[in-house]
């Protein structure tokens, strides 16, 4: 599957120099990617169509195809769009949790209620899972997405206790990792505020269980 070239740069005279900056397409169709995300995520990915696209997006729907391509390369597009993003953020966050003293902080660090999470990611990331059985190519990013992830948290944890087993040390980071997911994919429901504090303290006690001796 690919998708059309689109050129990134155009030029822009400064003092006489050519400088680059983003061409016109490249932002309309990031402009297009961000509303396709918030209609995968509302609606899943079969019910987010064209004309819903390009309705969220403010544009005519053959500016779908000029600026993205048919329904396969649309597809393609918002798979590279997620998994990019979901890469960036795990950078990000291994960065801040190389801070983590103890267990206490990495899960402080990963459930802040200060951190600005965008839900649409994650119920991207689902839908576009569900869809991926016919494209491996695509199956195979979004999983890499995932272990890059889980590495982060087990990296963490084997960091903070060493003398942890690491079969014991990746089952507790792949808990750690379905509490801290769960968030994001309720939020179409609003739970209550106590269920986030709910998840926070179970991803503490699996953490904990690592500083137990087996």
């Amino acid at each position: 599957m690919t998708i059309n070239p689109t050129p990134l740069l155009s030029k822009v005279t400064i003092n006489g120099a050519a400088m680059p900056r983003p061409s016109l397409k490249d932002q309309r169709s990031e402009e297009i990617l961000d509303a396709y995300l918030t209609c995968v995520a509302r609606f899943g990915l079969e019910g987010a169509t064209q004309e819903r696209i390009a309705a969220e997006a403010g544009v005519k729907r053959p500016l779908l195809r000029h600026y993205l391509g048919n329904r396969d390369q649309m597809v393609a597009a918002l798979n590279a769009h997620v998994v990019e993003t979901f890469n960036e953020l795990t950078d990000t966050l291994a960065v801040a949790l190389a801070g983590a003293l103890n267990a206490d902080d990495m899960v402080e660090l990963l459930f802040t209620e200060d951190a600005v999470n965008d839900p649409r990611l994650l119920l991207a990331w689902q839908g576009l899972s569900v869809s991926s059985g016919e494209n491996p190519e695509m199956r195979a990013d979004l999983l890499d997405s995932l272990e890059q992830f889980l590495k982060v948290l087990s990296d963490t944890l084997h960091r903070i206790v060493p003398a942890a087993a690491p079969a014991k040390t990746r089952a507790v980071a792949q808990g750690i990792s379905s509490c801290f997911v769960t968030l994001d994919s309720l939020s179409p429901l609003s739970p209550p505020a106590e269920w986030r504090r709910e998840l926070k303290q179970a991803a503490l006690l699996l953490a904990r269980t690592l500083e137990v001796p087996a």
